[in-house]
C-alpha cells in the first residue's frame, strides 16, 4: 500500500481552479489593465477608411457641347475613364489625362485643381468574410466633384478650322500649319488649332509637336506682317507722315557702300506709307523704321505685347524676343530689318492679339480661352469679363491702318484673298513669309520658311480677327499664296454657317464643278468672253477696258455672274457709280489710287469725278448709300 495517494477529484478541481484563475487574469488584463491596446487592434481588424472618387468636372464649348468627361469603370467604382467625344477635335486645347488621373497637358492640365474636385472619406465597418456592414459604416467627408469648365470655343468654328489647315497642308506640301480666330472686343479665342493633331482617347498618341498647341508655343519671325506696327509707331509718333513719299530705289537699296543691301521681289516706284502696306516693301518699311527710331519702335512693339506672355498662365507658352533699344542700335541695319519683322521673335497669339487692337481701334485685350466655370447642377460659379490692358493706338491710327488692309487685300499682295462668295464682306489683312533663322548657321535658311496671313473679316465693323500660319509650304511659298487661301476658306466656311454667320447670308452661289465656277479675274475681256461663250456660262460685262478686274456673283439678275473690265493703267478718273465698295476699291487699286470713303451699300458720289485727269497724290473720296 502506497503512503502517498492523490485523489483524482481533487486535481481535476485543482485544475479547473487554476484554468478559472488564468481567465479571470486575462480578463482582467484584457478589460482592465490594457483596455484600450485591445480595443484599439479589435476595432482595426473590422473598420477601414477608404476614399470616395470626386467625379472629374466635363469641358464644353461656349454653347455646353461636351468635349471631356469621366465615366465611372463597371468594374471599379474607384476607378474611372476620361472620355473625349470630340476624338481628335480641339484636343491641343482640351489636352489629356494621365494614368493617375491628372491632368497631364492643356486645359486639362492648366486648370487641373479645378476640374478633378475633392476626394471623400468612409469608415467602412467589416463582418469576417471583409463585407461591409452598412448601418455600421459612415462617410466621414463627402466627396465634392470637380467644377466644370466652359471654353470660349465654339466647337463648329473650331472644325471649319482643322479641315481648313488639314486640306491646306495636303495642298501646299507643308510641314504643319496653324491659325486662331479671335473675338477683337472681346478677346475670347473663338477656335485655335495646329495640323497634324492627336487624338487624345489613344494612349500611344499625343507626344511631340502633334501635341502643342503651335498658336500659343511657337515662336517665329513674322515678317511682313509685323509692318502694321512699324507703321502704328510712325503715325502714333507723327514721324512720319502719311502723305509722305519714299522716292525709287529700284529693287533694291543700298545706303552705303559697306551696307547689305534690302531688296523688294518687284521695282514699285515711288511710294507713299498706303502703297508700301499694299505693295509689301520692304524698303520703304526700313526707311520708315530709321525715322521712328529704335526706343519708339522698341516702346510700340512692347504696347502691343510683341516680346511678353499673353496669357498669364498657359501652359507651354513662350514670349518671343524684343530687341532693347541699344541692341537695335548696336549698326545700321538691325534696326531697319525690324521695321520689315526681322530681328524680332514673336509668337502667333501675340501678332492675332496686336491686329486686334487694330479692329477694335487701338485697345490691346487678353486672350481668353476661359468664358466661365459651372457646378456640377449646371449653375455658373464664376464668369470671365473681357481685360482691357491698355491703349495702344489712337482710333485715328487704328482706322488708318485698317484702310491699308482693306487695300491689300484688294489690289495687293493679298489679292487671292478676296471672296468672290462673300461679295459683301470686305476683308482687311497682310500677308508675310520669313525665312527661318539658323542658329547653327547663324544665317536665314532661304528653303525654310513661315507664311502668314492675318486678316480682318470686315475690314470695318471686324466680327472676326483670324491668323493662319503655314510652316515650310513647298512650291508656293508666300503668304498671300498659301496661308491666305486658307484663311479665305474659314472665313467662307463662317460666314456660310448657319449658326455662326453674323449675317443672314442669302447670296446666290455659283455651284462647285459648274461652267461658271471659274476666276475670271486677270483675263482679257476677249477670252473671258470666249470662255463664257464655249462653256454656256451666263455672264455680263460692266465698264470698258481690256481686262477683267473683279467679278460678283449676282444675287438678282439673271446672269451667274458680273465682270467688271477696265485698264490697269488709267489717265483718267472711272466711272464708280452703282459699283459696290468692293468693286470701286478694287478698280482704284489698279491704278494705285488711295481711297476714303463714308456711308455702305453703292457708291452715289465721288471725287474727282468720272473722266477727270489723274494727277499724283489726289485721295479718291467716296460716298456711298444702300438702296431704299
Amino acid at each position: 500500500m502506497n503512503k502517498y495517494s492523490v485523489d483524482p477529484l481533487f486535481v481535476l478541481k485543482c485544475l479547473v481552479l487554476c484554468t478559472i484563475g488564468v481567465l479571470i487574469l486575462q480578463t482582467f488584463d484584457i478589460q482592465v489593465l490594457h483596455r484600450n491596446v485591445y480595443q484599439v487592434n479589435t476595432k482595426s481588424m473590422v473598420t477601414h477608411t477608404k476614399n470616395l472618387y470626386a467625379e472629374r468636372g466635363s469641358i464644353m464649348d461656349r454653347n455646353g457641347v461636351v468635349l471631356a468627361e469621366s465615366m465611372r469603370d463597371t468594374s471599379d467604382n474607384l476607378g474611372y475613364s476620361r472620355l473625349f467625344l470630340q476624338g481628335t477635335l480641339a484636343s491641343q486645347i482640351v489636352g489629356k489625362v494621365g494614368y493617375n488621373g491628372s491632368g497631364s497637358m492643356g486645359m486639362e492640365k492648366i486648370y487641373d485643381e479645378n476640374l478633378r474636385g475633392d476626394e471623400g472619406l468612409r469608415v467602412s465597418v467589416q463582418d469576417v468574410k471583409k463585407r461591409e456592414v452598412y448601418y455600421r459604416s459612415k462617410t466621414v467627408v463627402e466627396a465634392k466633384s470637380g467644377l466644370n469648365l466652359v471654353l470660349t470655343i465654339d466647337r463648329n468654328m473650331q472644325e471649319i478650322v482643322e479641315k481648313a489647315l488639314k486640306d491646306g497642308v495636303a495642298e501646299f506640301m507643308a510641314t504643319s500649319a496653324s491659325a486662331v480666330v479671335v473675338d477683337p472686343y472681346t478677346g475670347e479665342i473663338l477656335a485655335m488649332a495646329s495640323y497634324p493633331t492627336f487624338d487624345p482617347n489613344s494612349k500611344i498618341q499625343g507626344l511631340g509637336r502633334v501635341a502643342k498647341n503651335e498658336i500659343i508655343s511657337m515662336s517665329y519671325e513674322p515678317g511682313s506682317t509685323f509692318k502694321v506696327i512699324t507703321a502704328a509707331a510712325a503715325l502714333e509718333n507723327r514721324a512720319v507722315s502719311p502723305e509722305k513719299v519714299f522716292a525709287n530705289e529700284g529693287r533694291c537699296w543700298q545706303w552705303n557702300p559697306k551696307s547689305e543691301k534690302i531688296c523688294d521681289t518687284h521695282v514699285y516706284g515711288d511710294m507713299d506709307m498706303s502703297e508700301a502696306m499694299v505693295q509689301s516693301s520692304n524698303i520703304v518699311f526700313a526707311k520708315i523704321a530709321s525715322e521712328v527710331g529704335a526706343e519708339r519702335l522698341f516702346k510700340m512693339a512692347r504696347a502691343f505685347g510683341i516680346g511678353t506672355r499673353a496669357f498669364d498662365n498657359y501652359d507651354g507658352e513662350e514670349n518671343g524676343r524684343l530687341l532693347t533699344p541699344a541692341e537695335l542700335s548696336r549698326d545700321d541695319r538691325t534696326l531697319k530689318t525690324m521695321g520689315f519683322g526681322h530681328a524680332v521673335s514673336t509668337t502667333p497669339i501675340q501678332m492675332v492679339m496686336a491686329y486686334a487692337a487694330i479692329a477694335n481701334g487701338g485697345l490691346l485685350m487678353r486672350p481668353q480661352i476661359v468664358k466661365e466655370w459651372r457646378n456640377s447642377k449646371g449653375e455658373v460659379v464664376e464668369k470671365n469679363k473681357p481685360v482691357e490692358l491698355r491703349r495702344v493706338i489712337s482710333e485715328k491710327t487704328a482706322s488708318r491702318i485698317r484702310k491699308m488692309l482693306n487695300r491689300v487685300v484688294n489690289s495687293g499682295t493679298a489679292k487671292r484673298v478676296a471672296s468672290h462668295k462673300l461679295t459683301d464682306v470686305l476683308f482687311g489683312g497682310k500677308t508675310g513669309t520669313a525665312e527661318k533663322y539658323n542658329a547653327a548657321t547663324r544665317s536665314y535658311d532661304r528653303n525654310s520658311q513661315v507664311a502668314s496671313f492675318i486678316g480682318l473679316a470686315p475690314a470695318e465693323d471686324t466680327r472676326f480677327v483670324c491668323l493662319v500660319l503655314v510652316d515650310d509650304p513647298q512650291g508656293k511659298h508666300v503668304g498671300g499664296l498659301t496661308a491666305g487661301p486658307i484663311f479665305r476658306r474659314i472665313m467662307e466656311g463662317i460666314y456660310y454657317h448657319p449658326q455662326l454667320s453674323p449675317l443672314a447670308h442669302n447670296l446666290k452661289q455659283v455651284k462647285l464643278g459648274s461652267p461658271c465656277d471659274k476666276d475670271f479675274a486677270g483675263m482679257t475681256t476677249a477670252a473671258a468672253k470666249d470662255y463664257a461663250k464655249k462653256n454656256h456660262c451666263s455672264v455680263r460685262f460692266e465698264g470698258k477696258g481690256y481686262r477683267v478686274i473683279s467679278e460678283r456673283i449676282d444675287a438678282d439678275g439673271p446672269a451667274q455672274k458680273t465682270l467688271l473690265v477696265g485698264n490697269a493703267v488709267a489717265s483718267k478718273m472711272p466711272n464708280l457709280q452703282g459699283l459696290s465698295l468692293k468693286d470701286a476699291l478694287e478698280v482704284m487699286g489698279n491704278i494705285r489710287m488711295n481711297v476714303e470713303y463714308t456711308g455702305k451699300g453703292r457708291v452715289v458720289a465721288q471725287e474727282p469725278k468720272a473722266e477727270e485727269a489723274l494727277q499724283k497724290g489726289v485721295v479718291c473720296k467716296l460716298t456711298l448709300k444702300e438702296k431704299s
